[in-house]
Protein backbone atom coordinates (compact mmCIF):
# COMPACT_ATOMS: atom_id res chain seq x y z
CA UNK A 1 0.00 0.00 0.00
CA UNK A 2 1.38 3.51 -1.21
CA UNK A 3 2.14 5.94 1.59
CA UNK A 4 -0.88 8.77 -0.39
CA UNK A 5 -3.33 5.66 -0.05
CA UNK A 6 -2.46 5.20 3.17
CA UNK A 7 -2.58 8.51 4.20
CA UNK A 8 -5.98 9.40 2.38
CA UNK A 9 -7.38 6.20 3.81
CA UNK A 10 -6.69 7.48 7.58
CA UNK A 11 -8.14 11.21 6.37
CA UNK A 12 -11.42 9.71 5.39
CA UNK A 13 -11.80 7.37 9.13
CA UNK A 14 -10.94 10.71 10.57
CA UNK A 15 -13.76 12.52 8.52
CA UNK A 16 -16.36 9.94 9.09
CA UNK A 17 -15.04 10.21 13.18
CA UNK A 18 -15.65 13.76 12.91
CA UNK A 19 -19.27 13.39 11.39
CA UNK A 20 -20.05 10.82 13.64
CA UNK A 21 -23.14 11.56 16.53
CA UNK A 22 -21.33 9.95 19.66
CA UNK A 23 -23.71 11.19 22.31
CA UNK A 24 -27.83 12.88 22.17
CA UNK A 25 -28.58 14.22 25.03
CA UNK A 26 -32.45 15.05 25.48
CA UNK A 27 -35.44 14.76 22.63
CA UNK A 28 -37.16 17.16 19.99
CA UNK A 29 -36.03 20.58 20.30
CA UNK A 30 -34.00 20.29 23.25
CA UNK A 31 -31.58 17.62 21.62
CA UNK A 32 -27.94 18.64 21.68
CA UNK A 33 -25.99 16.33 20.04
CA UNK A 34 -22.05 15.94 20.71
CA UNK A 35 -19.80 14.65 17.35
CA UNK A 36 -16.86 13.60 16.86
CA UNK A 37 -15.74 17.04 15.11
CA UNK A 38 -16.95 19.02 18.67
CA UNK A 39 -14.12 16.66 20.65
CA UNK A 40 -11.61 16.97 18.41
CA UNK A 41 -11.98 20.69 18.07
CA UNK A 42 -11.96 20.55 22.05
CA UNK A 43 -9.45 18.01 22.13
CA UNK A 44 -6.79 20.58 19.13
CA UNK A 45 -7.68 23.94 21.59
CA UNK A 46 -6.76 22.37 24.78
CA UNK A 47 -3.24 21.47 23.01
CA UNK A 48 -2.68 25.13 21.52
CA UNK A 49 -3.36 26.71 25.14
CA UNK A 50 -0.89 23.93 26.55
CA UNK A 51 1.52 25.35 23.90
CA UNK A 52 1.15 29.01 24.82
CA UNK A 53 1.57 28.10 28.37
CA UNK A 54 4.85 26.85 27.94
CA UNK A 55 6.11 29.25 25.57
CA UNK A 56 5.03 32.40 27.55
CA UNK A 57 6.48 30.52 30.32
CA UNK A 58 9.55 29.90 29.02
CA UNK A 59 9.50 33.80 27.65
CA UNK A 60 9.00 34.88 30.92
CA UNK A 61 11.77 33.11 32.59
CA UNK A 62 14.51 34.38 29.54
CA UNK A 63 13.44 38.27 30.99
CA UNK A 64 16.30 38.62 33.26
CA UNK A 65 18.53 37.27 30.49
CA UNK A 66 20.88 40.59 29.69
CA UNK A 67 23.79 40.83 27.12
CA UNK A 68 26.41 40.64 29.29
CA UNK A 69 27.05 36.92 27.37
CA UNK A 70 26.72 34.67 30.74
CA UNK A 71 26.07 31.17 29.74
CA UNK A 72 23.47 30.47 33.22
CA UNK A 73 20.72 33.49 34.87
CA UNK A 74 20.83 34.38 38.53
CA UNK A 75 18.72 36.07 40.70
CA UNK A 76 19.98 36.58 44.52
CA UNK A 77 18.09 38.74 47.51
CA UNK A 78 19.94 41.78 48.97
CA UNK A 79 21.07 42.31 52.57
CA UNK A 80 22.44 45.52 53.98
CA UNK A 81 24.56 45.70 57.09
CA UNK A 82 25.05 48.69 58.97
CA UNK A 83 29.03 49.39 60.09
CA UNK A 84 30.43 52.55 61.95
CA UNK A 85 33.19 54.59 60.17
CA UNK A 86 35.15 57.17 61.54
CA UNK A 87 33.62 60.21 64.27
CA UNK A 88 35.43 63.45 66.05
CA UNK A 89 34.28 66.22 67.91
CA UNK A 90 35.35 69.98 68.35
CA UNK A 91 33.98 73.28 68.83
CA UNK A 92 33.55 76.07 66.68
CA UNK A 93 33.79 79.88 68.32
CA UNK A 94 33.50 82.64 65.98
CA UNK A 95 31.10 82.88 62.42
CA UNK A 96 33.10 82.04 59.60
CA UNK A 97 35.13 79.37 61.45
CA UNK A 98 34.81 75.95 60.04
CA UNK A 99 36.15 72.60 60.18
CA UNK A 100 37.05 70.45 57.46
CA UNK A 101 37.53 66.60 57.10
CA UNK A 102 37.65 63.43 55.04
CA UNK A 103 39.51 63.83 51.39
CA UNK A 104 39.90 67.56 52.40
CA UNK A 105 42.65 67.10 54.71
CA UNK A 106 43.78 64.06 53.22
CA UNK A 107 42.72 61.49 55.83
CA UNK A 108 42.60 58.08 55.12
CA UNK A 109 40.05 57.04 57.88
CA UNK A 110 37.48 58.33 55.24
CA UNK A 111 38.70 56.72 52.40
CA UNK A 112 36.67 53.81 51.09
CA UNK A 113 37.37 53.85 47.56
CA UNK A 114 38.84 49.99 48.28
CA UNK A 115 35.46 48.76 49.21
CA UNK A 116 33.47 47.11 46.62
CA UNK A 117 29.88 46.06 48.34
CA UNK A 118 28.87 49.90 49.73
CA UNK A 119 25.31 50.63 49.31
CA UNK A 120 25.61 54.43 50.65
CA UNK A 121 27.29 56.33 53.19
CA UNK A 122 25.64 58.49 55.98
CA UNK A 123 27.31 61.72 56.86
CA UNK A 124 26.03 63.03 59.75
CA UNK A 125 26.79 66.07 62.25
CA UNK A 126 25.25 66.92 65.17
CA UNK A 127 25.54 70.18 67.10
CA UNK A 128 24.38 72.69 69.88
CA UNK A 129 24.74 76.00 70.82
CA UNK A 130 26.47 76.82 73.79
CA UNK A 131 26.13 80.03 75.74
CA UNK A 132 22.56 82.40 76.18
CA UNK A 133 23.24 84.25 73.21
CA UNK A 134 19.76 83.24 71.50
CA UNK A 135 18.90 80.80 69.11
CA UNK A 136 19.82 82.59 65.76
CA UNK A 137 22.65 80.90 64.97
CA UNK A 138 23.41 79.13 61.79
CA UNK A 139 25.24 75.85 60.50
CA UNK A 140 26.38 74.88 57.00
CA UNK A 141 26.93 71.62 56.49
CA UNK A 142 28.93 70.39 53.19
CA UNK A 143 29.84 66.61 51.88
CA UNK A 144 31.71 66.11 48.80
CA UNK A 145 34.30 63.17 47.33
CA UNK A 146 37.14 62.74 45.61
CA UNK A 147 34.80 61.65 42.87
CA UNK A 148 32.69 64.77 43.08
CA UNK A 149 33.93 67.76 44.33
CA UNK A 150 30.76 69.77 43.98
CA UNK A 151 28.92 67.90 46.50
CA UNK A 152 25.89 68.38 48.58
CA UNK A 153 25.38 71.62 51.09
CA UNK A 154 23.06 71.52 53.73
CA UNK A 155 22.22 74.38 56.33
CA UNK A 156 20.46 74.51 59.85
CA UNK A 157 19.86 77.51 62.37
CA UNK A 158 18.49 77.55 66.11
CA UNK A 159 20.36 75.80 69.04
CA UNK A 160 20.73 72.90 67.94
CA UNK A 161 20.10 70.08 65.58
CA UNK A 162 21.69 67.51 63.32
CA UNK A 163 21.98 67.46 59.63
CA UNK A 164 23.06 64.18 56.95
CA UNK A 165 23.73 63.76 53.81
CA UNK A 166 23.30 60.26 52.06
CA UNK A 167 26.32 59.77 49.54
CA UNK A 168 24.97 57.03 47.22
CA UNK A 169 27.55 54.29 45.90
CA UNK A 170 25.34 51.45 44.81
CA UNK A 171 22.10 51.11 46.19
CA UNK A 172 20.70 47.97 44.90
CA UNK A 173 16.85 46.88 45.07
CA UNK A 174 15.53 44.32 47.31
CA UNK A 175 16.19 41.62 44.84
CA UNK A 176 18.91 41.53 41.63
CA UNK A 177 18.86 39.09 38.25
CA UNK A 178 21.35 38.86 35.97
CA UNK A 179 24.12 36.43 33.72
CA UNK A 180 26.97 35.14 34.73
CA UNK A 181 28.75 32.27 33.96
CA UNK A 182 29.31 31.68 37.60
CA UNK A 183 27.52 32.43 41.15
CA UNK A 184 30.92 33.86 42.08
CA UNK A 185 31.15 35.96 38.86
CA UNK A 186 27.07 37.15 39.19
CA UNK A 187 28.33 38.71 42.86
CA UNK A 188 31.16 40.33 41.09
CA UNK A 189 29.13 42.17 38.38
CA UNK A 190 27.41 43.72 40.96
CA UNK A 191 30.78 45.03 43.13
CA UNK A 192 31.75 48.82 42.11
CA UNK A 193 34.30 50.92 44.10
CA UNK A 194 33.73 52.95 47.08
CA UNK A 195 34.44 56.51 47.42
CA UNK A 196 36.86 59.14 49.48
CA UNK A 197 34.48 61.20 51.43
CA UNK A 198 34.83 64.28 52.87
CA UNK A 199 33.50 67.70 53.86
CA UNK A 200 33.29 70.96 55.75
CA UNK A 201 31.23 71.90 58.29
CA UNK A 202 31.05 75.91 58.50
CA UNK A 203 29.95 78.57 61.85
CA UNK A 204 28.02 80.59 59.35
CA UNK A 205 26.12 82.89 61.46
CA UNK A 206 25.69 84.21 65.15
CA UNK A 207 22.97 84.77 67.15
CA UNK A 208 22.47 88.54 67.40
CA UNK A 209 23.72 88.88 71.13
CA UNK A 210 26.68 87.01 70.26
CA UNK A 211 28.74 90.38 71.05
CA UNK A 212 28.25 90.54 74.50
CA UNK A 213 27.85 86.45 75.48
CA UNK A 214 29.47 83.29 74.41
CA UNK A 215 28.10 82.18 71.37
CA UNK A 216 29.72 79.14 70.59
CA UNK A 217 28.88 75.77 69.16
CA UNK A 218 29.94 72.16 69.81
CA UNK A 219 29.65 69.21 66.94
CA UNK A 220 30.47 65.72 66.47
CA UNK A 221 30.66 64.80 62.75
CA UNK A 222 30.50 60.78 62.06
CA UNK A 223 30.21 58.21 58.85
CA UNK A 224 28.31 55.34 59.25
CA UNK A 225 28.25 53.23 55.62
CA UNK A 226 25.86 50.51 54.57
CA UNK A 227 27.11 47.25 53.25
CA UNK A 228 25.27 45.17 50.78
CA UNK A 229 25.20 41.06 50.56
CA UNK A 230 23.73 38.44 48.64
CA UNK A 231 21.75 35.71 49.95
CA UNK A 232 20.04 32.93 48.64
CA UNK A 233 21.01 33.47 45.43
CA UNK A 234 19.07 30.88 42.64
CA UNK A 235 19.94 30.08 39.20
CA UNK A 236 16.92 30.90 37.29
CA UNK A 237 17.48 29.05 33.92
CA UNK A 238 20.49 28.42 31.97
CA UNK A 239 21.09 29.19 28.14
Amino acid sequence: MSASRLLSEKLSSFEKYNNKELYNFGSGSFSFVITGRLISGTIGFVIIILMLMVTFSSAANSIMVSELGGSKAFTADVVLTELSGPSFSGTLNNEGEFVEFGYLVDDIDWDYSAELKISHIDIQVIWDANGGAGGGRQVTFEVSSENNTVGESQTDGGNGGTITTVWLINQLPETVSDTADSADDFVRSYETPGDWVGGRFTYSSESIGSIALNDSIDYTISLTYFTWNFENIREIVEI
